[in-house]
């Protein structure tokens, strides 16, 4: 026999609460799609529970970090570290699934059937808990659901953001919980994620795009019909000087979408048109549009107030409530990170030439044939189908922009055209 022995009980076993939905864990949930499941509950011993109950819900989370270096008077240096935290609800909508009171007997499996229909939106407002709620990169107002999202490197780790949606049960029962937190007793539960992309109202909207035009100018030999190969040297450098050289002044434009689909084809493309040329000009030579470069950038904006709870250590623990507890008031310090990336896109085709065609002109009561004096190529690509729609909520948004680069050759010359493109909407595949 020692000389010590434990004065805390060994705890009685607990029940077994699960929890399984009706569809794949791949599902993609929309507005007003309808979530069915169940919830299992088994126990080892008799309980008289208060309430099973089941939850959907939305939820917004940022934690960033900042660190600075100090050094004691002794020389010797460690660091503080400032947490900044924003978990913002989006929705939540709870069910008690026990119809009544009962006594729930070991060797039995209990089932409790749920339904939930997912909203459109949040119905919170969330003016005053950040610094400027006026700050159009994000909204303090209710908003359209945002799609699930993540960013940062893990879930755990300081500098991420997240909105995440998922169904959560519960086991209220006296004497029956998973732990305690700051004298708090935390219920049994069990989770269940779930993915949430909104609507795209653009799916089938017309093609729009937003026009880059650019006026460049050729002064070569190569207008008056000569092959832009046999021009020598000499000939270049006369056309470079000389004031009797041909000239044509043309536009050059690209054309980009201002709706894109993740997942779907588009298109965009390029104008070629003669704004003036010299009377000497005979023919305008074949144009060649390159692609020379296309990408996607995406835009993340975060932001989130000081956690003044939190104490200066890397994890920025909470002495009296959960790390994760709602924030209200704005604690009059922010934080906000802003970051982008860039996806290279491929075009078809990567070029192409284009001969301007001989058209009728009219001059007089004359008609004869002259060269067209415009011509347009079309180009597609693809925005890949991992790529989240772009949206606008309390602390996170996403917003993307198009870039694209061409190169239009023209008598033996190579001009570049580029345009930076805001993308309106970016929506999900359906």
């Amino acid at each position: 026999m020692g000389l010590f022995k434990h004065s805390k009980q060994p705890s009685a076993p607990l029940p077994v609460l699960s929890l399984q939905l009706s569809t794949p864990q791949d599902k993609v949930f929309k507005p007003n799609d309808t979530v069915t499941g169940h919830v299992s509950l088994s126990t080892p011993i008799p309980i008289n529970p208060q309430a099973v109950d089941v939850s959907l819900w939305g939820h917004s989370s940022v934690w960033l970090r900042t660190s600075h270096h100090n050094t004691t008077h002794d020389d010797h240096r460690h660091t503080d570290y400032t947490h900044y935290r924003d978990n913002a609800p989006l929705f939540a909508v709870t069910s008690n699934l026990l119809q009544h009171a009962q006594t729930l007997q070991p060797g039995q499996n209990y089932t409790f059937p749920f339904s939930f229909r997912v909203p459109q939106g949040t119905g919170l407002n969330r003016m005053g808990c950040y610094k400027m709620d006026t700050d159009d990169r994000w909204t303090a107002q209710p908003h359209l659901l945002p799609p699930t999202f993540f960013w940062g490197s893990r879930p755990d780790d300081p500098d991420n953001a997240s909105i995440s949606y998922g169904i959560t049960a519960r086991l209220i029962c006296p004497g029956i919980s998973a732990g305690k937190h700051n004298n708090n007793q935390d219920p049994l539960s069990a989770t269940t994620p779930i993915l949430f992309q909104p609507l795209n109202p653009h799916l089938n909207a017309p093609l729009s795009v937003v026009r880059y035009p650019k006026r460049l100018t050729l002064s070569s030999s190569s207008l008056t019909g000569q092959d832009p190969a046999s021009l020598g040297l000499r000939q270049k450098l006369s056309d470079r000087f000389s004031k009797d050289t041909p000239k044509l002044d043309f536009e050059a434009a690209i054309e980009l979408p201002d709706l894109l689909t993740a997942g779907a084809e588009f298109r965009f493309r390029t104008a070629f048109a003669v704004l003036e040329k010299s009377a000497n000009v005979v023919a305008v030579p074949a144009i060649t549009f390159r692609v020379l470069k296309l990408e996607l950038l995406d835009f993340t904006f975060i932001r989130a107030p000081c956690d003044r709870e939190a104490n200066s250590m890397m994890g920025g623990y909470h002495y009296k409530t959960p790390e994760n507890a709602v924030n209200g008031v704005y604690s009059g310090q922010e934080d906000t990170v802003y970051r982008e990336k860039k996806t290279l896109l491929n075009a078809v085709p990567g070029e192409t030439t284009v001969v301007l065609e001989e058209v009728l002109a009219s001059e007089g009561d004359e008609k004869k044939t002259e060269q067209a004096r415009s011509c347009q190529v079309w180009f597609t690509s693809r925005v890949p189908g991992f790529t989240p729609p772009s949206f606008r909520s309390f602390a996170i948004s996403r917003n993307y922009r198009v870039r694209a680069k061409l190169q239009v050759e023209i008598g033996g010359k190579k001009f570049e055209v580029e345009a930076e493109s805001h993308v309106g909407a970016l929506g999900s595949a359906a």
